[in-house]
């Protein structure tokens, strides 16, 4: 009688994909994978050269993403202050749990604006300027 061998299922990560699709009205950065450690460096370029065009808004598009470490999350706090500083309007889009949990718990929804979809996203950000502008009003007063 043979003996049966059993091999342990190694899960190997997604690879990290990114596209980027770019309007009048705003850049959308579709990341599909993992996002790691191994994957930082590379997010961290494209969101930096997508914000040095100076698009109006910037959405991040996390619907495929199965993983988000700790080093994901700060890259997701240093893409939405860098887009603050350049002026660049700013969302994230995704419902996925592996992202809202991590947010949720570190208490980072009060500062990272996640939206269900890139549409929920994109009407958002057409509608921050009005908000934005209404903020300055009732200062006045």
């Amino acid at each position: 009688m043979l003996d049966q061998l059993v091999v342990p299922r190694v899960d190997v990560p997604r690879a990290l994909t990114l596209q980027v699709t770019a309007t009048a009205e705003a850049t959308v950065v579709t990341v599909r994978g993992d996002v790691d450690l191994a994957v930082l460096g590379r997010l961290r370029r494209r969101l930096g050269e997508e914000l040095d065009l100076g698009p109006r808004a910037l959405v991040l598009d996390l619907a495929d993403v199965g993983f988000c470490g700790a080093g994901g999350l700060t890259e997701l706090l240093v893409a939405a202050s860098e887009a603050h500083v350049s002026g660049v309007a700013f969302a994230i889009a995704t419902e996925r749990r592996a992202v809202l949990r991590p947010v949720r718990l570190l208490g980072l929804e009060h500062v990272l604006p996640i939206h269900r979809s890139v549409g929920a996203a994109l009407e958002w950000l057409a509608v921050l300027p009005r908000l934005r502008a209404g903020e300055g009003r009732g200062r006045d007063r």
